[in-house]
């Protein structure tokens, strides 16, 4: 495969308008076998559009699986040249994360953003509690705080003594394992209870599902658990893979049959189906919020019956009410039917009486008519004797 730097100039051909460049370099290089510059010239013929080829290159690296870092680096190319930035232009933290080129180092994925900002919105401005895991050298933190506001509480935690070193001395960092449940309560004892828990600690099974476990009932009602980069599930390098026992991904999976627990026999989870109010699933993102449920139940409405009935004599109900209803609307269109029938017969008989009186006036017009025609016709008779007349004198003469 390629080295990092021929992969840069690959893609830096591609973003200077130098595609024929770029597909000289899948040609000629001796860093690749036959069958690799196979497959990564395929979609540099597919497509015209830099951004397609982009990403075609991070596909066919990414199912070679020969480095994650080369695919990265494709799809970040691809988003730049592509309309990426035009669809997160609007969201205000990636505009932050976007502008800040000094400081304190801050590292995300950039689908992140908009998952932060629906699940954040309503708390900015206000006097919340927010528990960072992995806080890595604070950048994050500082990012929350300019997101928050300086209503905000902060609390981070980071396995690393550097990270508390790094961070501003306004936000209160703790130094533990996030495996240690005892030690996450004390942290929820002292400084919460929170309204946001994030979790971006070591991405670790056991690290994210004991962190889930034990800080979700201590989140404050209405509050939510955000856990990052769960793709770590699928990945071997953290004992993950698609369907395998033990990851997170499963494990958040069944807080899905959870949600829906009253429509099942099995007893009542008091934290995962009483206060689970709903789990959000997104590529690398879970949020969970929490919210005390009442009992889910059915109900119609529509009729003036509210207690009383089992729901199975209130169906029926419902039908005989619905027929009826269905009967009186057939009656009404009857009679209504009816109705427009008697005035057509009504129109009808007017206007044979209107015809009965103008019988008497069409006589009489015809008999006129007779009349002026009889009248015409002697008229006519009397103008060829005189020209019969006229025409023997006018030859007598000659």
């Amino acid at each position: 495969m390629f080295s990092a730097d021929t992969l840069g100039t690959l893609l830096l051909s591609l973003a200077t308008g130098f595609p024929d460049r770029a597909k000289n370099l899948v040609q000629t290089s001796d860093e690749l076998t036959d069958d690799e510059r196979g497959q990564l010239w395929a979609p540099l013929a597919a497509s015209d559009d830099p951004a397609v080829q982009a990403r075609g290159l991070g596909d066919v690296i990414r199912q070679g699986g020969s480095n994650d870092f080369f695919a990265n680096e494709c799809y970040r190319a691809s988003f730049y040249l592509g309309g990426g930035v035009e669809q997160l232009r609007s969201d205000p933290l990636f505009g932050y994360f976007s502008s800040h080129r000094a400081g304190r180092v801050l590292d995300k994925w950039a689908h992140y953003f908009p998952i932060y900002s629906r699940h954040f919105a309503p708390y900015r401005g206000r006097p919340i509690r927010v528990l960072e895991i992995g806080i890595y050298r604070g950048g994050s933190l500082d990012m929350w705080r300019w997101y928050f506001g300086d209503q905000v509480t902060l609390v981070g935690i980071d396995i690393d003594d550097d990270a508390r070193a790094a961070a501003d001395p306004r936000h209160t960092v703790l130094i533990g394992d996030q495996t240690d449940a005892d030690f996450l309560r004390r942290v929820a004892e002292e400084h919460g209870p929170f309204d946001i828990v994030i979790d971006d600690g070591g991405h670790e099974m056991q690290q994210q599902i004991v962190t889930a476990e034990t800080l979700f009932p201590l989140v404050r009602e209405g509050g939510i658990l955000l856990v990052e980069d769960t793709h770590t599930s699928y990945w071997d390098s953290y004992q993950g893979g698609r369907d395998r026992e033990g990851t997170f991904m499963e494990w958040a999976k069944k807080r899905m049959d959870d949600v829906n627990g009253f429509h099942q026999p099995a007893p009542i989870d008091p934290v995962w189906t009483g206060q689970l109010d709903a789990v959000h699933c997104y590529d690398s993102v879970v949020v969970f919020d929490k919210k005390t449920r009442f009992a889910p139940f059915a109900e119609q409405v529509g009729h003036a019956e509210f207690l009383g009935y089992p729901r199975s004599a209130a169906g029926m109900f419902s039908e005989l009410l619905a027929t009826r209803d269905a009967a009186r609307n057939e009656r009404d269109q009857l009679r209504t039917q009816l109705q427009n029938s008697d005035e057509r017969d009504e129109e009808i008989r007017l206007l044979r009486a209107e015809l009965a009186e103008l019988r008497p006036s069409k006589e009489h017009t015809d008999s006129r008519l007779r009349q002026a025609r009889a009248e015409l016709d002697s008229t006519r008779e009397s103008l060829r004797r005189l020209r019969r007349g006229t025409g023997s004198r006018w030859r007598g003469q000659g």
